[in-house]
């Protein structure tokens, strides 16, 4: 009978140490599916920047500078997640930019309930 409750009391510490685990694994996954998700947010309003210079004559200086800018206003927005783009003119021959140059300083930032959860930064240059 001793020896029953013995085994009784092991697998009850081994089935709530696999029961908190198992809770461990779901909060994570749950937490990278929404990383990747605000990533993914980021990177389509990037490469929808980045298009704008690819087009026929295309250039740089057809993104709007502001903040927010409404640069990414035409991507369909995911539900829960918010985008903002901010779009910055940087002053021709400063340390970032060479004189002669056109440069805009890009922030997107990912958030979902207030929170955020992706951000986003690079350059664009005409030059």
């Amino acid at each position: 009978m001793v020896e029953l409750v013995i085994v009784i009391v092991v697998l009850a510490v081994g089935v709530v140490g696999i029961g908190s685990a198992f809770a461990y694994l779901s909060r994570s996954l749950a937490l990278n599916e929404e990383l990747q998700r605000g990533w993914q947010i980021a990177h389509e309003c990037a490469e929808h920047v980045m298009g704008l210079a690819r087009k026929p004559a295309g250039s740089y200086a057809a993104v709007p500078p502001g903040s927010p800018s409404a640069v990414c206003d035409a991507i369909p927005a995911v539900a829960g997640y918010g985008r903002v783009v901010n779009v910055t003119t940087l002053p021709a021959g400063g340390a970032l930019c060479s004189a002669g140059w056109a440069c805009k300083r890009v922030e997107i930032n990912v958030q979902r309930g207030g929170t955020a959860i992706a951000a986003l930064n690079f350059m664009l240059v005409d030059y």
